[in-house]
């Protein structure tokens, strides 16, 4: 009964793409990236490769991954020593809406570790200095231009939480990106204030973060793809793509009994099945904030640890959009009035 219930949403998953397929060829003729290929149908599944460059993998005979990787890697940048993932593009003015995580933006520089938003059309907390986003051409080098960023949102952190040892529950923030660009000087540069005028150009071929599901739930036993930039330019100067299995709760558990008896930190987090999954998967230093997506390109979430002690079992952990887009939710709820509109704008593709 699962198989065959499995086998019918598989079906109608592969329907849905070939009617999206001819949505997109219809719309494209009135959309100002008129010059884009025709959308493909995503690969029904995920061969497992381990850590790789990406430009390995586009210069590979692996059609449906090159296809896959493609769809989502315009969506993953850099920022800092680490990653980030833009969501979507749905919001009013068509900014980057994205999310990282918290030890990557270092949560000591947040004003407060209760929840806050930031009124970006009139406080400028905008950066330059380490914001990368893949160039617009879809080139795999990411040359010295910067873009925008701007932090939007982070939500509550608990008051003993350091950059090593905050939970996945609350290792997240969310932020946007705008269409300001320059070249990386010999001095720090900042934006202005955020600019709404235009939207962000950015690599997307197949409009993924405009499609009305940019998101969607991790199921067990089927295979993700992960995108990230690790600190290791040296082996990976362009960013790495990994695939791994999405492991059960049961399997996590008992991974975390692994973990701990291999001496490895992750074995004394335990385990929120509401919050994260784990990605059976090597993961390496800078490659949190980045996402990982399944075969149809959508967003399963960003990635936050993993395991590193030699012997151990390799995984990585996720924290789910399910649970960020939970908390933006009830963040957002709990808004007077005056301050939803202060955000409304940046976020009303996804709440």
């Amino acid at each position: 009964m699962k198989n065959e219930r499995k086998f019918i949403v598989m079906k109608i998953k592969s329907l849905i793409h070939l009617l999206l397929a001819g949505l997109f060829v219809f719309c494209q003729s009135c959309s100002k990236d008129s010059g884009n290929p025709n959308p493909i149908t995503p690969p029904s599944s995920i061969d497992i490769v381990g850590l790789s460059k990406i430009e390995d993998i586009l210069n590979g005979d692996d059609q449906n991954l090159i296809d896959l990787l493609n769809i989502v890697r315009g969506s993953v940048g850099k920022r800092g020593s680490a990653s980030k993932t833009i969501w979507s593009r749905k919001n009013i003015y068509g900014l980057g809406l994205y999310i990282s995580a918290n030890h990557v933006y270092n949560i000591n520089g947040w004003n407060s570790r209760s929840a806050e938003f930031f009124d970006i059309t009139s406080e400028n907390l905008g950066i330059f200095e380490t914001s990368q986003i893949p160039p617009t051409s879809g080139d795999i080098v990411f040359g010295n231009t910067l873009i925008a960023d701007f932090p939007l949102i982070h939500f509550d952190i608990s008051p003993s939480a350091t950059n090593t040892s905050i939970l996945p529950s609350e290792d997240f923030y969310i932020g946007i990106i705008d269409n300001q660009r320059v070249k990386q000087g010999d001095f720090p540069q900042y934006p202005n204030l955020v600019q709404i005028n235009i939207p962000l150009n950015m690599y997307d071929p197949y409009n993924r973060t405009k499609l009305d599901q940019t998101w969607n739930t991790p199921y067990d036993g089927e295979n993700a793809i992960l995108v990230g930039y690790p600190q290791d330019e040296e082996n990976y100067p362009n960013g790495v793509v990994v695939t791994g299995k999405i492991l059960s709760d049961l399997e996590a558990e008992t991974i975390i009994d692994e973990l701990k008896a291999a001496g490895d930190s992750e074995g004394d987090i335990p385990y929120n099945s509401l919050v994260e999954f784990f990605i059976e998967a090597q993961g390496l230093a800078g490659m949190s904030g980045g996402g990982a997506f399944n075969s149809d390109g959508e967003l399963l979430g960003i990635m936050v640890r993993a395991s590193d002690t030699e012997n151990a079992p390799r995984v990585i952990r996720v924290v789910k959009i399910t649970h960020i887009k939970s908390k933006l939710n009830e963040f957002y709820n709990d808004l007077s009035q005056a301050d939803k509109e202060k955000i409304n704008s940046f976020i009303s593709g996804e709440i």
